[in-house]
């Protein structure tokens, strides 16, 4: 159990990462990356190159995962910036101390918000988590082998599985500071 909680936790780390690695790309409607995203494009992209399969749109972004209340690194944002604020219209990435990572068609470009700002909090509708071990309701196995040979499916989770197996053990096997590997 305390693996998965350890695993989770790292993957959202890598979403982040990632995600803030793109920071400064411009943004253009209905672009998916890699050189210019939409908000939707730009947390399809990230996902993705982890083996997370998200729907292109953010209202349809935002009937996947969990809802939460408690933010948490990695986590979705939605907001809403039609007249009425009724649908779903933008999505962010949660980096932590009240900050998302956006592609942002006020600002033109993949960048940093502050939550705080009066935009945001005016147009916050809620968070979901997307739990990339349980995914939905489906066994992960299921989805797998569905998968089939479309390309890049399964590379993507193998590269997390390893960034994660390799963060894991250089924690569990780190030396003490000034501790020799040779004898």
């Amino acid at each position: 159990m305390c693996l998965l909680a350890a695993t989770a936790h790292v993957l959202a780390g890598d979403v982040v990462d990632l995600a803030a690695g793109l920071i400064g790309r411009p943004y253009v409607w209905g672009a998916e990356g890699p050189k210019s995203f939409d908000c939707s494009g730009l947390v399809q992209f990230v996902f993705q190159e982890f083996g997370i399969d998200l729907p292109r749109r953010a209202v349809d972004q935002s009937k996947t995962g969990d809802p939460t209340r408690r933010l948490q690194r990695g986590d979705l944002l939605f907001f809403s910036t039609n007249a009425d604020r009724s649908l779903v219209t933008h999505v962010g990435i949660y980096e932590g101390a009240d900050v998302m990572i956006d592609a942002s068609k006020r600002h033109g470009r993949v960048r940093r918000d502050n939550l705080h700002e009066e935009f945001w909090v005016d147009r916050f509708l809620f968070a979901r988590r997307v739990s990339a071990l349980a995914g939905d309701d489906e066994p992960r196995e299921t989805r797998d082998d569905r998968a089939g040979d479309r390309p890049g499916r399964s590379t993507g989770r193998r590269r997390t599985a390893v960034r994660i197996i390799e963060r894991i053990a250089g924690e569990l096997f780190k030396l003490p500071t000034g501790t020799s590997r040779l004898r």
